[in-house]
């Protein structure tokens, strides 16, 4: 599982030449291969809902009201806000998520932090931090 992480990580670190169909490949690949089943046991919060499969990795912080799945990895010391939705979505380290905000078919880069609420988005790469949508890098990948 972190090969393909981190062979992900490394196509979306050049996001002014990001090459999309292997981006789509790779995503897809893991998404259907390499998550299974369950893998939940080390998070924070009041009864979230996960739909296989979903990977959550240590230090995970959730909040009310939470779907997660299927098809959803969470990397280590991440915090998901309350009334969130995550589908198909590789969420990577050290990330924030701020409440009731739905993502689907996304990455989200390592150390981002969406500070802002009520958001949707589908089919991109999220990166960076800060308090507001519009700050933020957004990258469709489809």
């Amino acid at each position: 599982m972190e090969n393909i992480l981190n062979k992900i990580k490394i196509l979306i670190n050049d996001r002014k030449d990001i090459d999309k169909v292997k981006l789509k490949e790779m995503f897809s690949d893991f998404l259907r291969k390499e998550l299974k089943g369950l893998h939940v046991e080390n998070y924070i919060g009041d009864f979230p809902t996960f739909m296989e499969p979903v990977f959550l990795g240590g230090n995970i912080k959730i909040g009310d009201d939470v779907l997660i799945g299927p098809n959803v990895y969470i990397g280590e010391n991440s915090e998901i806000g309350d009334y969130v939705q995550l589908s198909n979505s590789i969420v990577f380290d050290n990330v924030k998520i701020g409440d009731n905000i739905k993502l689907e078919n996304c990455i989200v880069t390592s150390n981002s932090w969406l500070l802002y609420k009520n958001d949707s988005e589908n089919n991109c790469v999220i990166d960076g931090r800060s308090f507001s949508k519009e700050h933020m890098k957004i990258f469709r990948i489809h």
